[in-house]
């Protein structure tokens, strides 16, 4: 017994040796299996009818398997994805092109907005030119004033060039003005108050007081002689620096 359990062992043994040998997934060896001395000695007769004929199927070449390639890995998806059916439609509605009517507006409105820039521009530039003139015709307007009625001996002489400050004011102010009235606005400004209405508040308060001066300043001339000339030239000189500070004002809104 003991030696067909020794033949036993080392029969399973040299299969599974033969098994490992030949790689993972066969279980057949491909070479013919050798027997241990000890087993080699023992007779044959002592050997069971089943073990020569393991050992010998051991031997039989095992059916060469084919090997397997393998698959290609799938691609990567290049964009998105294709559109399941059904799915491929645009959410926007395909826009027709502009007729010959609305070019010709568009048109139009580039036009009148390039205008209204330029003469903004030139707006920007007449109102420093504006706060100059009225600053030199009210610094002369009060010179006159101290000349006439502040013990300056009423010389006079400070008469024409503050009348010529005062004109050259009032015709830079007006040409200053027109620019920004007559500018086209072709696009609607909702109203409301920010920079640009305050701008406009001060130059309209600006405005009535240097129509008033063009008013006043001749009348107050024409009172030479009167008591009642002082009362006037007084005037003069309030509405003269309300106009200073107004037009101050909306210079300084825009500006800051």
């Amino acid at each position: 017994m003991r030696a067909i359990a020794a033949g036993a062992f080392w029969a399973v043994a040299a299969l599974a040796r033969a098994a490992l040998a030949d790689g993972p997934g066969t279980l057949e060896p491909r070479t013919g299996v050798h027997w241990p001395p000890p087993f080699e000695a023992a007779s044959g007769a002592a050997r069971p009818e089943w073990l020569p004929r393991l050992a010998g199927a051991g031997q039989a070449q095992a059916p060469e398997q084919q090997p397997q390639e393998p698959s290609p890995p799938p691609a990567p998806p290049e964009g998105r994805a294709a559109p399941a059916p059904g799915q491929d439609f645009d959410l926007l509605a395909p826009q027709k092109p502009p007729d010959e009517a609305t070019r010709e507006r568009e048109l139009q409105l580039m036009q009148q907005l390039r205008l209204r820039r330029t003469m903004l521009q030139l707006h920007q530039l007449g109102g420093y030119a504006t706060m100059a003139t009225v600053t030199a015709a009210v610094v002369l307007g009060q010179i006159n004033y101290l000349d006439k009625y502040g013990g300056g001996g009423d010389t006079g002489r400070w008469i024409v060039p503050h009348a010529i400050a005062a004109f050259t004011a009032a015709g830079v102010f007006t040409a200053t003005g027109l620019l920004a009235v007559l500018a086209p606005s072709p696009l609607e400004k909702p109203l409301r108050v920010d920079t640009a209405t305050l701008h406009k508040i001060a130059m309209a308060v600006a405005t009535a007081g240097m129509a008033a001066q063009v008013v006043l300043g001749p009348i107050t001339a024409s009172k030479e002689g009167q008591l009642s000339q002082r009362d006037f030239a007084l005037a003069h000189q309030i509405i003269g620096y309300t106009t200073l500070v107004a037009t101050y004002a909306g210079f300084l809104v825009l500006t800051f």
